[in-house]
Formats: structure tokens, C-alpha cells, sequence
């Protein structure tokens, strides 16, 4: 039996705990703590050299929780280093933060410290039978990083959204509730909210004065300019007045706050090409769905990783948190069930995103969101749009695994339709060689003995002719 070396590593932003463990479980020394940079990680390696040549070991295993991003450089540099162990087969392992914290339940009243940690790791590579988890590539993790950071944009400016709206309530309190524009945040929208302070302000320019304005502003966008200029024009009289002192250092609060939002769409445009060029590096069935593009296709894809971790659908759903608990209790059964929401946020967003792509461009999407909607009594959107999500997974989970474009129904039809036309000349080809094949052996047989019976020309003619056409 070989001797092999276990070597647990807690990794933290500032320093790595070391714990050495032998293949009998006993632990070599004091558990050391190395820098988290690369002078102590090359002391780290020097000193598991050292510990290597004199215990005359032949393996050494190195474990590592995949928390964050704070081991993807460890990692990174052992893994890919060359002979960074010298003349010793050596095994880099990132192991899933689940699995060890479930190991460490099996140990009773356990500390919870960084020296614990690291020998717990360790004690699981010995054990065996470990499961390494998904070793991303650079490319890949790359494309994480930016959907991802996108993700968090988003949410940053919905937040600022949410945040503006208050302030409009007491310059514009009638701008949320009316909607004269279709966003409130259009380009339209945003340059009147900067050059009047007020409601009040707004509601002192003339009819035909705020149509020039609204004309110079949607750059000729508007169909009926006199109806949209009289909505804003009784939106704004609607409003309550406000003080002038207040509404002046309010409005500086609104520009302000709309110059963040433009930066945030202008960064977010940024990120959304250079996914798309990062993306082509990438064999990705779902951008063949209509109504997915590259920044969505490449959200889900990123979280989703190596599809063959998924054993079925449902664990992908579950991974996502697109489940739903059961409320039952004896005879009772609850109608209404919660979202778990306990899986990826960031594939759970893509994915419902995506769903709501689907919803406005695929037929069989709209067809299966608006019968949600009409039977869901509370929420009816979200509930909906949920449950297309969760449709949109069995849809991701299928084509990824099969490695196939997607087809729509009426496609799919049309195709059938086109291979079936196709294949029935060559059936009736078929059918009509076997039948001339059959009616061939049919006269060979009922051909006559040689002058043993002799039948008039007439008969004889008339009897080769039915073996013909039979």
C-alpha cells in the first residue's frame, strides 16, 4: 500500500490554515498558516516538499473548499504550476462546501475554528470516494464574472429606480400614478424631470409650447402629439404644489439620480457586448431559442456549468430555486405554496428573464403563461411568469444534455411533415419492387409441364395475363 499525504487547506482572504494528515489519520505536526499570496504560497509548497521527501511519501492529496473566489488563485497555481512537487504525484481537489460541512457534522461538539476546519478537509480526503467539483475554465469563469456583475447592476439600478420614485412623488406626485409616458425613465421623461424643478413649473408652460418641447425631446417619436401633450399638461396640474425651497434641492436630488442611471445603462451596454463577444467561444444551443440572446443564454449558461452534474430536470430546478413547498397537513391541502428561492439567485433571475422573453415572442410560451395567469388567484404575474420559468427549465436541461438546437412546435411539425412527404416515394418505390418481384415468381410458377397439358393459343394467353396483373 502506498503511503499518501492528506493536506487540508482553509482558505481565507488573508492567510491559509494547513493541517498534514498520514493515510492512518494521524496529524504530522501543528497545523501551519501560510499568507494568502503567492511568497506564502511558495513557502507552503517548499514546506510540503520537505515533509514529502523525509515521511518517503508517494501521493499527496491537497483539499480546498471552492468558497467564493479566495481559492480559485491557490488553486489556480498548484494545479497548473509544472513540477511545483517535485518527482511526487500530487492531486489538487476543490471540494464543495456542502459535502465538508456535512463531514464535520459526524464530529460532536466540534470548535468552529480555522485550525478545525482545514483538519476536517483534510480527515475527508482520506476518507475517499470524494467527489471534485467543477474545475471552470478561464474563459468560463471570465463569463461568470460578467454576468454576474451585470446581475448586480441590474438590481442596483432597479433599487435606484425604486429610490427616484420617491423623490417624484413630491416634485410630480401624479407622474407614478397617471403614466403619461409609457417609462417613466424614457428619454423623454428624463428631460423634462431636469429642466422643470416642479410640477407647478411645468404646468405654467402653454399647450403649444410644451408640444414643440415634447416634439424636440422624442425627436418626433409621438404619433398624436396633442393628446400626449394634454395628458402631461393635466398630469402635472394634478400634482400637489410643494414649496419652492423644497422642491428646488429636490430636483437636485432627481438629476442627480437619473445622471446615475444613465451611467449604469451606458456600463451595463458594455457588459452586454463584451459577453456577446466572450460568448462566441462557446457551443450554446439555447441562443438557437427565439427570444434568448447571447446575455441572457450566457447568465444561465455560466450558473449552470457542466450540465452532467444534473442528474434530471428537477435537481436543476431545485438548483435555482424554482420549487415550490407542499402545506399539507392531514386532510388539508394549501392551494397557495411559496417559492423556495433557496438555489442560485443568479440563475434563478436569468431564468426568469428569459421567460419573460419567451413569453412575448413564443407562441406556446404566451399559451402557457396566460392560462397560468387566469388560474392563479394571488399574483398572478409572478406566479405565471414562475412557472414558465420552471417550463424554460425542462426546456435548458433538454437541450443542453442532448446537445441540440431547439425547435418550435410549428417547426418541429413542419419538419415531420417534410421527412414524411420525403420518405413515402421512396415506400411506394419499394412497395411496387416487391410487387413486381412477387407477380415475376408468380408467372415463373404457373408456367405449364412441356406438352403435358396443352390449352387453345386463346386460353393460354388469357391465363398469363391474370398472373400478370395479380
Amino acid at each position: 500500500m502506498s503511503k499518501k499525504l492528506f493536506v487540508g487547506i482553509d482558505v481565507s482572504l488573508k492567510s491559509n490554515q494547513v493541517c498534514l494528515m498520514d493515510h492512518d489519520g494521524s496529524v504530522m505536526g501543528k497545523s501551519l498558516s501560510f499568507d494568502n499570496n503567492l511568497p506564502g504560497t511558495l513557502a507552503m509548497v517548499e514546506h510540503l516538499n520537505s515533509v514529502l521527501s523525509n515521511g518517503d511519501f508517494e501521493k499527496l492529496t491537497i483539499g480546498m473548499e471552492a468558497t467564493a473566489l479566495y481559492w480559485f488563485p491557490l488553486f489556480n497555481f498548484l494545479n497548473n504550476s509544472s513540477r511545483v512537487f517535485v518527482e511526487k504525484e500530487a492531486e489538487i481537489i476543490p471540494l464543495n462546501p456542502k459535502v465538508v460541512s456535512h463531514f464535520r457534522d459526524a464530529y460532536t461538539d466540534m470548535d468552529k475554528t480555522d485550525i478545525k476546519d482545514s483538519f476536517v478537509i483534510a480527515d475527508r480526503l482520506r476518507f475517499g470516494r470524494v467527489h471534485s467539483g467543477r474545475i471552470p475554465s478561464v474563459d468560463f469563469l471570465a463569463l461568470q464574472r460578467l454576468t454576474r456583475f451585470r446581475y448586480h447592476l441590474v438590481q442596483y439600478e432597479s433599487r435606484l429606480k425604486n429610490y427616484a420614485r420617491s423623490f417624484l412623488f413630491l416634485t410630480f406626485s401624479e407622474w407614478n400614478r397617471v403614466k403619461a409616458f409609457s417609462d417613466v425613465f424614457g428619454a423623454t421623461a428624463k428631460k423634462l424631470l431636469k429642466k422643470f424643478c416642479s410640477a407647478q413649473e411645468l404646468s405654467e408652460l402653454s399647450i403649444e409650447d410644451l408640444k414643440e418641447l415634447l416634439n424636440e425631446f422624442s425627436k418626433g417619436h409621438f404619433k398624436n402629439l396633442d393628446e400626449k401633450a394634454r395628458l402631461v399638461n393635466q398630469t402635472v396640474k394634478d400634482s400637489f404644489p410643494i414649496p419652492p425651497e423644497l422642491a428646488e434641492q429636490v430636483h437636485l436630488l432627481i438629476k442627480q439620480t437619473l445622471q446615475q442611471l444613465e451611467l449604469l445603462e451606458k456600463h451595463i451596454a458594455r457588459l452586454d457586448k463584451k459577453i456577446e463577444k466572450l460568448m462566441n467561444k462557446f457551443h450554446n444551443p439555447l441562443m438557437s431559442i427565439k427570444g434568448i440572446g447571447p446575455v441572457l443564454a450566457a447568465g444561465i449558461f455560466a450558473e449552470i456549468g457542466d450540465i452532467s452534474r444534473f442528474p434530471g430536470q428537477a435537481q436543476l430546478a431545485k438548483y435555482a430555486g424554482l420549487t415550490w413547498r407542499k402545506n399539507q397537513s392531514g386532510n388539508f391541502n394549501g392551494d397557495i405554496t411559496p417559492l423556495t428561492k433557496t438555489g442560485n439567485p443568479y440563475l434563478r433571475y436569468y431564468l426568469i428573464q428569459a421567460a419573460q422573453c419567451l413569453v412575448n415572442h413564443n407562441p406556446e410560451y404566451r399559451e402557457y403563461f396566460t392560462r397560468k395567469f387566469n388560474e392563479t388567484p394571488r399574483h398572478p404575474h409572478k406566479r405565471a411568469l414562475s412557472l414558465t420559468a420552471r417550463k424554460l427549465v425542462r426546456l435548458v436541461y433538454a437541450l443542453l444534455s442532448k446537445n441540440q438546437l431547439y425547435l418550435a412546435k410549428e417547426r418541429q411539425l413542419a419538419k415531420d411533415r417534410e421527412v414524411n412527404s420525403a420518405s413515402v416515394p421512396e415506400v411506394q418505390a419499394e412497395v411496387l419492387e416487391v410487387s413486381e418481384k412477387t407477380a415475376a415468381k408468380k408467372v415463373k410458377t404457373q408456367r405449364l409441364p412441356h406438352a403435358s397439358r396443352t390449352l387453345p393459343c386463346g386460353q393460354e394467353h388469357m391465363r398469363g395475363r391474370r398472373a400478370v396483373n395479380t
